[in-house]
């Protein structure tokens, strides 16, 4: 009896520390890329994955069925109704949403090499990039980026400060503000929203986080005046050449690669404003 019992706790304790896989692939979404399909990027994304830690809920990470979603809303809506199973992002915005939605919960964590956040500009708008350029370096070199990334992104507050789907709002502080130059040129800066905490919109529809406050130091620093358009993620390239903006927010490239399947070949980039190495898979909370 006593051999019984022994045995059936043992069994209890392995289930509780070893994490049980699903025979079944994984539905998991992305936000779209502009130069590739789901299935070629998932499988760039694999090649370049070292994963590990912690496939608690489950799933088979090295096979599955990738789909994109034009907006990060869509995505959610999507995890939500289950179509997909999971999400796959930056870690910062993973580490976001499980702040402000306590439905979310995750699942894994893969290496996947420094990837990095750069401006896109036409081709013939060579000049407005080297002079973003000029000021992203400065921006760099004297520790302005660090210190907005320490402040939007690193210890953005779980008592969701700065607002989003979920929130409550941004506190009137916290407001950033765009200084206006007269008899100065006027930059129209795409963003999508889709990015959170570096890139999204607050509960009154307006462009928050990260995002904003570097956009309003670089306006400072060129002396340029900002202007802010709201695209969707698969519009972005779409902004460029209609014409419809001077720059878009955030094309995610990954140095290591010869091909970039977010960035089309008209498109030049900036130097890099954001930088991490990981993507979290995050999934709904099944308990």
């Amino acid at each position: 009896m006593k051999i019984k019992t022994f045995v059936i706790a043992l069994m209890i304790s392995a289930l509780l520390v070893c994490p049980v896989l699903a025979d079944d692939d994984l539905d998991v979404g992305f936000l779209t890329r502009l130069e590739t399909t789901p299935e070629d990027f998932y499988r760039i994304l694999k090649n370049s994955w070292s994963t590990r830690g912690w496939q608690i809920l489950g799933g088979d990470h090295s096979t599955g069925t990738a789909k994109f979603y034009d907006s990060l809303m869509l995505m959610q809506m999507a995890l939500n109704r289950d179509e997909i199973e999971e999400m796959i992002l930056p870690d910062f915005v993973a580490e976001y949403l499980l702040k402000v939605n306590k439905d979310y919960t995750p699942s894994c964590i893969a290496n996947s090499g420094t990837m990095s956040l750069c401006f896109g500009f036409m081709e013939d708008n060579r000049e407005l990039l080297e002079k973003w350029n000029t000021a992203l370096i400065s921006m760099r070199n004297d520790y302005t980026l660090a210190g907005l990334e320490q402040k939007y992104i690193k210890n953005f507050p779980e008592d969701n400060t700065y607002g989003y789907i979920y929130g409550t709002g941004r506190k009137k502080n916290d407001t950033i503000r765009f200084e206006r130059f007269s008899n100065a040129p006027t930059v129209r800066v795409a963003v999508t929203g889709d990015l959170p905490p570096v890139d999204f919109t607050d509960d009154n529809g307006l462009p928050a986080g990260y995002s904003m406050a570097v956009l309003a130091e670089i306006g400072r620093r060129l002396h340029v005046n900002i202007d802010v358009v709201n695209v969707s993620a698969g519009a972005r390239t779409a902004a460029l050449v209609s014409g419809r903006a001077d720059a878009v927010f955030w094309y995610e490239v990954n140095r290591s690669l010869e091909f970039q399947p977010d960035v089309a070949d008209s498109v030049l980039l900036s130097e890099p404003y954001l930088s991490w190495n990981t993507f979290m898979h995050i999934r709904k909370d099944e308990d």
